[in-house]
């Protein structure tokens, strides 16, 4: 018995230090094709993404700004020189560090990842589009995540409140009720950042607007003004606005 629960302390242990959850400075590295951008913690570099478009999942973070980085480490090789980490949540923090300057040559033998398309403006699809999913019916939640303490509407989000928009029309919706949060975020040094307050209001009166905008109607609007608790592996998650659509 003694055993087992050691063996469980110790999977839990080793579960719990693939997180990552710090405040950084990004680092820039510069390629032969696109810059990727790293972050170092506890003097390791870890790999957050490479400049894309707009329609990437990555939004590279700016200089002269700190970030929150949260993300699990991904086994592998390194990426760009760095850890990978996978998934991974960036928040570019609002404060000005003017420290947050490095940029780092080009290497021999260390290259920035193939991207689904190249840096820039997107002027056609690299990709076969994904089949057409099956209808939704029912009642359905839809989920807009945000950046750490921020509430700007991100361009992926922006396709979910429209394909909440489209639902909510096409089956002539009898309630579509927005339901904003805040949260809390646990560092892995046990430190927490909890979101300013207000923000959850923010966020459920903006998303409302912006489906009322795009011409569905009975649009009631609601928010948590409590921050959600954190626990350093799924804090970004919490970060949200929810959408119901009731038939």
């Amino acid at each position: 018995m003694r055993l087992a629960c050691a063996v469980g302390f110790v999977a839990v242990t080793v579960a719990m230090a693939q997180e990552r959850s710090f405040v950084a400075c990004p680092v820039v590295r510069d390629t032969k094709t696109v810059p990727c951008f790293l972050a170092e913690y506890e003097g390791e570099l870890y790999y957050l993404g490479i400049q894309q478009d707009i329609t990437a999942d990555f939004h590279p973070p700016q200089l002269k700004h700190e970030v929150l980085v949260e993300g699990r480490v991904s086994e592998g090789p390194r990426v760009c020189g760095g850890i990978p980490l996978q998934p991974v949540s960036i928040s570019v923090l609002k404060e000005v560090n003017p420290a947050c300057n490095t940029l780092l040559p080009a290497e021999p033998g260390i290259d920035a990842p193939p991207a689904p398309r190249g840096a820039g403006p997107a002027s056609h699809r690299l990709r076969e589009p994904a089949a057409a999913p099956e209808p939704l019916t029912g009642p359905q939640e839809f989920t807009v995540l945000f950046a750490f303490d921020d509430a700007f509407v991100e361009y992926a989000s922006i396709a979910t409140v429209r394909k909440a928009a489209a639902y909510a029309k096409r089956v002539a919706a009898s309630a579509v009720k927005v339901s904003g949060f805040r949260a809390t975020t646990v560092l892995s040094n046990g430190e927490r950042l909890t979101e300013k307050a207000g923000l959850a209001e923010k966020r459920a009166q903006d998303i409302a607007t912006l489906l009322r905008g795009l011409g569905v109607a009975g649009v009631s609007a609601d928010w948590k003004p409590d921050p959600e608790p954190g626990d350093g592996k799924t804090d970004p998650s919490h970060r949200r606005v929810t959408i119901s659509v009731i038939p």
